[in-house]
């Protein structure tokens, strides 16, 4: 049974994939959900001090009209909210925060007690958890930890979807990110709210990488979009499944402006994520996974279905277990039924570094970490790039710009080909890193940043595509995986190398920056050396990988493979 010529039958994108397609973007914008829910359960207070009842008494609510009144200054007049000046004392005992004995600078410690000045939530895990002073560390782990998760979601639902099939792992993927973040909205202290983070980044990194194979899955690349003629469906499923993860960012941000309380904004968020399982009902399993397992009977019975919906009618032979008729298979010859003497796509996860894949493999190792690092640590920078003084704003804005560049790839990745988009979006904002570090913040710097944003997203979207087309059926879910818990260590470590580290005065502010770009150039120079899938099926073994590489169309040509 081979999915490529049932789909000559069934047809590429009827209401059958249609249906599917538009549910899978449920699940894969919870991902989008969890990626922000920290930043805005975590908004930091911008002005804080410790109680000082050892001098007065403090009403826990006054702040000095003056900061320099109150507070030890620092370089480029901001102060250091951990160190204060002994307020005098009032008449009737309280506390006067605008006159104070200068000489001696007293510090705060993480057994004191904190109050906050009015910010844009009423209150956040930062306030609830005194992440703050000496205790600051904290607040890029919770990202980290988060990262973990994430990492531990994509090796653990690459191989278990591989294993177990896509529509079951969905499911469980959704109630651990849903399950995860529920949970996390009432635990008491730092330590078990980041453990409940780590499971909800498992399950978010699962609702996209499930969604995003299994859209690819149902679909094939010799149909074309009716009013876009040289984009495949493929293409445009491949590319729009990432639409949802920047609208998933956007909407929890918008409820920000809603929801002031951060526990209260993460379980009515969560319930959300939860009623998405419901999606389980009604999507199918891959066929071309059923298939590549040998589950011919349940294939069958999801391909009746499908030509059902589709109001199409499959041949009979098309269904069977064994080598379709002769006058089925392609006339070009480019897909070729089951034949006695070719392999028979089922590997195992050693097969990644199989001598046909062994290259590919260590690149995306490579590019992926990259990748994300990039991706990441341009997105921490929101801070530096002051689009609008609204927190929230800022968020929505800095989310939608990853919509253009996804529609852009729509636009040229079946003229371009997969391997100049994925080098040039590495390089280009690799050159665009490297000169905003070595300039001072402004106009020019924002358009590079942005401009580093838009390829960044664009780079974090072509992977996934690129990758899934580069390896066999059977290994495709766990390869994905794999080269997605690589990329967390690009994560697990741009909150640090973008914002802890400078702001503790760890690293000179130009060198976050020339980590970005120079890891992004390294990264675009290693992808010279892939081959473009572009105008190929998805492999299926490697006799069809290797069938790749020998007729690939070099980097340099628009026009599409020559097979």
């Amino acid at each position: 049974m081979n999915y490529d010529l049932i789909l000559e039958e069934l047809g590429e994108f009827g209401a059958w994939q249609i249906g599917i397609a538009l549910l899978l973007w449920l699940p894969a914008s919870l991902d989008g959900v969890q990626i922000l829910m920290a930043s805005m359960t975590g908004v930091t207070p911008n002005r804080f001090r410790c109680k000082v009842s050892d001098h007065c008494v403090d009403d826990g609510q006054s702040f000095p009209e003056n900061n320099s009144n109150f507070y030890p200054s620092i370089e480029n007049d901001e102060f250091d909210y951990c160190k204060y000046y002994a307020p005098a004392t009032n008449v009737d005992g309280t506390c006067n925060f605008d006159d104070t004995d200068k000489s001696i600078a007293y510090a705060c410690n993480s057994t004191d007690d904190f109050v906050y000045d009015s910010f844009e939530m009423d209150n956040s895990f930062i306030t609830d958890f005194n992440i703050v002073c000496d205790r600051k560390i904290f607040e890029p782990a919770v990202n980290s930890f988060f990262m973990i998760g994430l990492m531990a979601g994509s090796f653990g639902f690459g191989v278990l979807s591989d294993k177990f099939g896509r529509r079951h792992m969905l499911l469980v993927a959704i109630l651990c990110c849903a399950g995860g973040s529920l949970a996390g909205a009432f635990m008491p202290e730092y330590y078990s709210y980041v453990f409940f983070r780590m499971i909800a980044g498992a399950g978010a990194e699962g609702c996209f990488l499930i969604p995003f194979t299994l859209s690819m899955e149902i679909v094939g690349i010799k149909e074309k979009v009716s009013f876009l003629p040289w984009v495949s469906y493929s293409t445009l499923l491949a590319n729009f499944i990432s639409i949802p993860l920047a609208v998933g960012e956007s909407v929890i941000s918008a409820l920000g402006y809603a929801i002031k309380d951060w526990r209260t904004l993460q379980w009515v968020s969560s319930l959300v994520c939860l009623a998405c399982a419901a999606i389980w009902f009604f999507i199918p399993e891959s066929p071309r996974w059923l298939i590549s397992t040998g589950k011919l009977d349940t294939a069958r019975s999801v391909v009746e279905k499908a030509s059902k919906r589709n109001k199409v009618v499959v041949s009979k032979y098309l269904l069977s277990a064994g080598n379709p008729e002769p006058e089925a298979q392609l006339q070009d010859g480019n897909v070729q039924a089951d034949q006695p003497a070719k392999e028979d796509g089922q590997y195992s996860l050693s097969d990644l570094f199989h001598p046909s894949v062994r290259f590919i493999s260590l690149t995306m190792f490579v590019c992926w970490p990259v990748i994300t690092l990039l991706y990441y640590g341009i997105s921490l920078s929101v801070d530096k790039i002051n689009l609008t003084e609204d927190v929230f704003l800022s968020y929505i804005l800095v989310s939608l710009i990853e919509i253009p560049s996804y529609v852009f790839l729509v636009l040229t990745m079946d003229i371009i080909g997969r391997k100049p988009l994925f080098v040039f979006s590495m390089l280009i904002p690799g050159a665009t890193c490297l000169i905003a570090a070595f300039i001072d913040e402004g106009l020019l710097f924002t358009v590079l940043v942005l401009i580093g944003k838009f390829c960044a997203s664009a780079a974090f979207n072509i992977t996934y595509m690129y990758t899934a087309e580069l390896f066999p059926t059977n290994i495709r879910n766990s390869a994905v995986g794999i080269c997605s818990t690589m990329a967390r260590f690009g994560g697990i470590s741009a909150p640090w190398i973008a914002v802890y580290l400078p702001s503790q005065g760890s690293l000179p502010g130009w060198v976050a920056y020339t980590v970005f770009g120079g890891s992004a150039v390294i990264g675009g120079l290693l992808a010279l050396f892939l081959p473009d899938t572009i105008g190929f099926p998805l492999p299926d073994t490697f006799e069809d990988l290797e069938e790749i590489k020998k007729k690939s169309k070099p980097m340099w040509k628009l026009n599409r493979a020559t097979k």
